[in-house]
């Protein structure tokens, strides 16, 4: 089963507001190491993080899902 979290969201805020990963973690008040799991395909991680990353691209929690 592929990714179902659209990371090209996050990839293109982080490229277009000139971010480091670990800058948009601060931000989103998320560790990398979730980033990076989210990144990765790795399910393991929480509901309430994808609403951090929403609040901050801006958008909808269900724009995130594929």
């Amino acid at each position: 089963m592929g990714n179902n979290i659209n990371i090209k969201l996050i990839e293109n805020y982080i490229k277009e507001k000139n971010l480091t990963k670990i800058k948009f973690c601060k931000i989103c008040k998320i560790s990398l190491g979730t980033l990076n799991k989210i990144m990765t395909n790795n399910k393991n991680f929480s509901i309430v993080t994808l609403f951090k990353i929403a609040k901050i691209l801006n958008i909808q929690i269900y724009q995130l899902f594929i």
